[in-house]
């Protein structure tokens, strides 16, 4: 269908950080076809390219535990805050050649996270369901959710991870998921696509690595971040999977219910990106009932513009 870039973004960023926007006019435009290659997709998107840079030149901001959800590699989750307050953020790292990919809806603010790999985006070809499923539950689920808001805002889409690695393994799951989004019915804005030269550097050794290794997103604020996650490490996955045993064995517990039962008000639970089962609510449900779903979104943002009333740099 159609990927769109505005330039909206950048207006938005800097309305917030400095009151007033070198942007003189909101535009976007169309992604009809995807390069060959990641080089001639930054050439064609300088917008996406600029997002990029702004966030890749922010410090990592260390979460706590709580009122996070975290997600490991090939897994994924759709929140809203509205029905579980209980979880505020949803982030997820080690997106070395991996990519994060994030999608929020500009009206009911709901999110979702996938963490996607090579398993999951390339190995099996490109027409492998597993990418391409794990995209379409992460949009439905958000159109679930969304309701009464489902038309009032459209879906913008956030990648990070896949710094220029050796093998080239990145760069193919990066290609990947973008022949993935063009393939959607639903109309999507990319507003980050972090990958490649815009996620890497140089270690102490001179070798490549990568910049964005977590991120996560907020539900209130609905910004986006680099993150990390100082409690989640080898001995903190142990004493997951010790309470998980001890709780199914009738043996007790030694984490708290609410740590426990984070996603317990949410109606999709995190979930894994080839698990058969997570399609069986959306195969059931009646996204808009007595309505059909509009894939094509207007985004309207001059409109916004307008009752901003930001003041323009010549």
């Amino acid at each position: 269908m159609v990927i769109k870039v505005t330039n909206f973004p950048k207006f938005y960023r800097e309305m917030q950080e400095m009151g007033m926007s070198t942007v003189k006019e909101v535009v976007d435009r169309d992604l009809t076809d995807i390069p060959e290659d990641l080089e001639t997709f930054f050439q064609q998107n300088p917008e996406i390219c600029e997002n990029n840079l702004h966030l890749t030149a922010q410090s990592d901001i260390p979460l706590p535990r709580d009122g996070v959800l975290f997600l490991t590699q090939r897994r994924q989750a759709t929140s809203d805050i509205r029905e579980n307050p209980a979880v505020q953020v949803i982030g997820s790292h080690a997106a070395m050649t991996c990519h994060i990919v994030i999608m929020r809806h500009t009206e009911s603010h709901v999110c979702s996270l996938g963490h996607f790999d090579n398993f999951s985006c390339w190995q099996f070809g490109d027409e492998s369901s597993a990418h391409k499923e794990g995209i379409r539950t992460m949009i439905d689920e958000i159109e679930y959710l969304s309701k009464g808001d489902l038309d009032k805002g459209h879906i913008q889409v956030s990648v990070f991870g896949g710094y220029s690695d050796p093998r080239g393994d990145a760069s193919k799951n990066s290609m990947s998921l973008l022949r993935a989004f063009q393939d959607e019915e639903t109309t999507l804005e990319l507003v980050h696509f972090c990958v490649g030269k815009y996620n890497t550097k140089k270690d102490k050794d001179g070798n490549n690595t990568a910049i964005l290794i977590g991120v996560a997103i907020d539900l209130n604020t609905q910004r986006i971040f680099h993150a990390s996650f100082p409690w989640n490490n080898f001995e903190d996955f142990s004493k997951q999977l010790q309470d998980k045993f001890m709780r199914r064995t009738g043996q007790g517990r030694i984490l708290n219910d609410e740590e426990y039962c984070k996603t317990k008000k949410s109606t999709f639970k995190p979930k894994g990106l080839r698990n058969p089962n997570t399609y069986k609510k959306l195969q059931n449900a009646n996204l808009i009932p007595g309505q059909e779903k509009n894939t094509q979104k207007s985004f309207n943002y001059n409109s916004i513009i307008e009752t901003l009333k930001p003041a323009v740099i010549n």
